[in-house]
């Protein structure tokens, strides 16, 4: 029987946690709740322990009936530096010597303040003889990990381990994923984490500087779904309440209720505000992954955290990536529907995967200490001291006698160690203009990031005109235009429903619309009495396209296929 662990998941508001078992072939979940944080106790990852929330925790524990007594804890953190390396087909039990070897190389910085952690990504090369490990190697600050082990200890709990979020999800999805390529974005209140999954193989992982915590701010801030005062209630009114798109019929208000409804208008505005530099920013992370990685196409993408399960999260997503977006529920291997009684379990998804291979970062001193039990835990009672004393003897002598081989060797090292020993020591000089330059470049990328959030496509208003003249028929009269940030609606006049089919199809066919979202939602057919003149009065809906979409040369052509072109296409269209 494995053996069970506590596995925790501490956000900046709630405290995940499961007891599940701890590296066990088969994933069983026996408990999984949640706890409220009270005041804040994390910031970036480093947790800042107080009597009261030991209390809390303690009490949460003990009203669930938790009798593991050793714990997991997955952790996200920006101080967590990341780098993709590839290093020589060694074995895997030397791969961390290897790591250890080259690690100043990967991260410029007193290593004796970080500890390391690795996970294979795959490897490089086809033949035996020029294959090279990728690996994903991770520093943490050894400070913290710290709050975790005084957590632990006020719990009176064992630390088991400590995992990366990013390892503890990729646990779970990883047989889900085992063919094609797939994009897996954890959403959470401060941060999101999206990763590719290539054929079973965690192939890459970043941060986005982006959360719900703002959308939760902003549905607390209103009283449209009634009195929502806590983190916990504004979660349940995000996964109940269509606030993130527009409810289908929402524009049919009765007039009776015209203040109310405005009210509520404006507070769904004021979330769809909040959630579109969440959307934005992951949206460019996947952007820049699949410009790193040409061949085979997304499959689709996972979300998970807890902003998952907020309704409308998955279609907003899908509609500015042009993706499928499903959110987890289920993974090959893991039985989630049967094993969670929540209503809504994606949150939880981090914390169960943190107990399934955890990368286990460790204090040094732990790690001292294993060492050492490991060393003494080998002595028998028998006293080998007097063979011992032998042995050393013996090998004292031969020592000394081939130590005379290889000293003029010796000294020449030791001089080459000298110099390099200096030469490190002149260019010290260095590391606060290498400092300099990653605190400028990060305050590039997050003016870069907020100039992005800005964008839309009012901004190209005026290329979308000169289309518009360019490819509409001379014959059609353009009565009135409104556009926002998502779409543009056009009143216009012509002369018959064909040309009114005319219309639509041609701009199906501009690289600024969505083509199966140009769509005409009336028309009229006018008659003038005096001239017995005939006209035909329609409206036509167009998306625009994602900000900064590029066309392929074979997407021009598609937005016309399967038209009508016999006088019917204009009741095609309001069909649709």
């Amino acid at each position: 029987m494995a053996a069970k662990a506590i596995a925790i998941e501490i956000g900046y508001s709630l405290t995940k946690i499961c007891e599940v078992d701890y590296k066990a072939k088969t994933h069983k979940i026996y408990k999984s709740f949640t706890v409220s944080n009270g005041t804040e106790v994390i910031n970036d990852g480093a947790l800042m322990v107080s009597p009261e929330y030991v209390e809390t925790l303690k009490s949460a524990l003990a009203a669930n009936h938790v009798k593991a007594k050793q714990v997991v804890f997955t952790i996200t953190s920006s101080k967590i530096a990341s780098r993709e390396v590839t290093i020589p087909y060694v074995k895997e039990n030397r791969i961390a010597d290897v790591v250890n070897a080259n690690a100043t190389d990967y991260f410029p910085v007193d290593l004796s303040q970080y500890q390391l952690a690795h996970t294979i990504l795959g490897t490089v090369g086809e033949t035996k003889g020029s294959q090279q490990y990728k690996l994903l190697v991770m520093a943490v600050p050894a400070a913290l990990l710290t709050g975790y082990y005084d957590l632990a200890k006020a719990l009176k709990l064992e630390v088991a381990a400590i995992d990366y979020a990013s390892n503890s999800i990729f646990q779970v999805v990883k047989d889900e994923c085992a063919k094609g390529r797939h994009i897996v974005v954890k959403i959470d209140e401060r941060a999101s984490l999206v990763m590719a999954v290539e054929n079973s193989v965690l192939t890459f992982t970043r941060s986005v500087s982006y959360g719900v915590e703002e959308i939760m701010d902003t549905v607390m801030d209103s009283l449209c779904w009634g009195e929502a005062n806590t983190v916990e209630q504004a979660i349940r009114v995000l996964q109940r309440n269509e606030c993130i798109v527009p409810e289908k019929g929402g524009e049919d208000a009765g007039s009776g209720e015209a203040g109310a409804q405005s009210a509520k208008d404006r507070a769904l505005e004021d979330v769809r505000e909040a959630v579109i530099p969440l959307i934005n920013g992951i949206t460019r992370v996947i952007d820049y992954y699949a410009s790193r990685n040409s061949g085979a196409g997304i499959e689709r993408i996972l979300i998970t955290g807890v902003g998952a399960d907020f309704k409308g999260m998955d279609e907003m997503l899908s509609r500015e990536t042009n993706m499928p977006v499903t959110v987890l529920r289920e993974a090959a291997g893991w039985n989630l529907m049967r094993n969670f009684k929540n209503e809504c379990f994606s949150e939880y998804i981090a914390c169960v995967g943190a107990a399934v291979a955890p990368l286990g970062f460790k204090k040094e001193s732990e790690k001292r200490g294993k060492e050492k039990a490991k060393k003494e835990g080998g002595t028998g009672g028998t006293n080998w001291a007097p063979l011992a004393y032998t042995i050393f003897g013996v090998g004292l002598v031969a020592a000394a006698a081939l130590a005379a081989i290889p000293l003029v060797g010796y000294a020449n090292l030791t001089k080459t160690n000298m110099e390099l020993k200096a030469q490190a020591g002149s260019l010290e000089d260095i590391i606060p203009i290498y400092n300099e330059f990653v605190e400028t470049q990060t305050r590039h990328m997050m003016a870069e990031t907020m100039y992005r959030t800005t964008e839309s496509r009012n901004e190209e208003l005026e290329e979308f005109l000169g289309e518009l003249e360019d490819n509409l028929p001379s014959n059609v009269n353009v009565i009135s235009l409104t556009s926002d940030q998502y779409q543009v609606t056009i009143n216009m006049k012509v002369g018959t429903k064909d040309d009114a089919g005319a219309v639509v199809e041609q701009m199906r066919t501009f690289h600024s619309l969505v083509p199966g979202l140009v769509t005409v939602t009336s028309l009229v057919e006018e008659e003038n009495e005096e001239s017995g003149e005939h006209a035909v009065n329609f409206t036509v809906t167009a998306t625009y396209q994602a900000v900064g979409y590029e066309p392929e040369e074979t997407e021009e052509t598609e937005g016309t296929e399967g038209m009508e072109t016999d006088g019917t296409a204009a009741d095609a269209a309001v069909t649709e």
